[in-house]
């Protein structure tokens, strides 16, 4: 899930394979105790972005499936997708996402 305080967007989720790519950058896949992940998203390049993804179609109510261009080997092709929530940040879908981990949080618990 992520909130966006600006947007008044508060626990939106993430399904279809969004929140399996966010585990995998975080760093989750390999600590479960990480509960937190900040990033840094645009429509153009940023520098040393760690995925780029690339639109491949709508889902026709307003979500959007994405397709993984640059990141680990293993993870490139993989598909995933956004909620209607990505058109509070764009007009339309953009075709292309850049994303970066700025960092990630382990839970005190």
């Amino acid at each position: 899930m992520f909130d966006d305080e600006y947007r008044e967007i508060y626990e939106e989720p993430f399904v279809a394979g969004a929140d399996l790519l966010f585990d995998e950058m975080s760093g989750r896949v390999d600590d479960q105790s990480i509960d937190q992940c900040s990033v840094v998203f645009a429509h153009t390049p940023i520098p040393e972005a760690d995925v780029h993804a690339v639109l491949s179609h709508g889902d026709g109510y307003d979500g959007h499936y994405y397709t993984v261009e640059q990141y680990k080997p293993e993870i490139q092709g993989f598909q995933f997708w956004l909620c209607p929530a990505l058109l509070a940040f764009y007009g339309e879908a953009p075709k292309d996402i850049f994303v970066k981990v700025m960092n990630s949080t382990r839970s005190h618990a």
